[in-house]
Parts: structure tokens; sequence; C-alpha cells
């Protein structure tokens, strides 16, 4: 099977996604953000760094499991935005 950017499979101890909304549920548990990738197109990759407890979360986000706090899921989903347009310099 190939490798997807939700798959932490390739053995580097980092975990990759596209989507802001994953990763700020991922921030909002302290999950390491490691970089922001430019992709073509200008979209990001949000590399995380693998812990014990990312693949619980990521279950948990697709199962519709999870609850947080909605103003602190905001204001992260607001910061990862903002590093997502400084990194592409793509102001709409």
């Amino acid at each position: 099977m190939k490798p997807t950017h939700n798959d932490p499979s390739n053995g580097n101890g980092y975990f990759k996604s596209k989507d802001i909304y994953l990763s700020s549920v991922l921030k909002i548990h302290d999950i390491p953000l490691v970089k922001v990738e430019t992709l073509n197109g200008g979209r990001c990759l949000f590399v995380f760094q693998h812990t014990k407890n990312l693949d619980e979360i990521v279950a948990k986000f697709f199962n519709k499991e999870l609850e947080v706090e909605p103003q602190a899921l905001f204001d992260i989903w607001r910061s990862l935005k903002a590093l997502m347009y400084s990194q592409t310099n793509n102001f709409r």
C-alpha cells in the first residue's frame, strides 16, 4: 500500500495532513506542529510529530467522537490559516 499524507507508516515519525480542520484538532490536543510545507497550487501540508495518542485522536476526529472547546478550536484554526497564507504568500 502506498503511504498517503495521513499515513504515518512511512517510518519517519511524522504525520502529514492537508486538512486544516484536522490539523486544528491535533493542535488543540497538543500534538507538536513541526513545520508547514508549501505544495504546488498554493496548498499547504501540515507536518506533525507522530505521538502515541495521535492515531486515536485522528480516529475519533473522523468518527465524530471528539469534544473540544469551540472558541479555542476557532483560535487555533485562525492561527493555522494565517500561518498557511504566510507560507504561500496567497493573500486573497
